[in-house]
């Protein structure tokens, strides 16, 4: 019997699930715009409520073209212009991460890495719940890091020019006991971060 492919089995989880997805193998793309033809690629992109699910693989003929990630992503409303990333904290953070923030809350900053350009962050971007979520996170998935960015996934039309939110890892994951755990443990992450009320924080 012919062994079944990561992008197949992963596949396997919106078709189970009945969530509306897409695939480079698919041809209709009600939600996304055709991937770069530079690049060969494959990808399974599914929406669970307000929320994206992308795994994503390309590869070309240059190697900083090389791309292979797993995300979830939504909508954050958010004062612009913000991007930042949070990691969790490392050693290393102290000679290759540009625009550390402190947050003056000895959880948080003992725990993440931050960095952003603006010093103005939205209090709920940093708050000990989010953390957490993610850190809890880490514990079955890592490296992994919190993305805020103008028009991250650009191929995605319904987070096209807006600011998104999401949370990723730069492995392709397929087994469905990894897709549930990252949907879910995602999802309260995303959710704590996307709360209507918003403190600015100057650090």
């Amino acid at each position: 019997m012919e062994e079944r492919s990561a992008f197949d089995i992963l596949v396997d989880y919106p078709k189970k699930h009945g969530l509306d997805y897409d695939t480079h193998t698919n041809d209709r793309r009600f939600h996304f715009f055709p991937s770069d033809p530079v690049l060969n690629t494959k990808f399974v992109i599914f929406k669970k409520d307000n929320l994206f699910f992308c795994a994503y693989d390309s590869f070309g003929t240059k190697a900083y073209m090389n791309c292979t990630y797993t995300g979830l992503y939504g909508l954050i409303d958010i004062p612009e212009p913000l991007e930042l990333k949070m990691t969790k904290k490392d050693w290393l953070d102290k000679f290759i991460t540009s625009n550390k923030r402190k947050t003056g809350n000895h959880y948080i900053d003992e725990n993440v890495t931050i960095s952003s350009k603006s010093s103005d962050i939205p209090l709920r971007i940093v708050n000990a719940t989010a953390v957490k979520h993610f850190l809890k996170m880490t514990e079955r998935t890592n490296p992994l890091k919190v993305i805020i960015e103008k028009d991250y996934l650009q191929f995605v039309k319904e987070l096209k020019g807006k600011m998104v939110v999401g949370v990723e890892t730069n492995k392709w994951l397929y087994e469905e006991s990894d897709v549930e755990n990252f949907l879910n443990q995602g999802s309260q992450l995303l959710h704590s971060m996307q709360r209507k009320k918003d403190i600015m924080h100057k650090l």
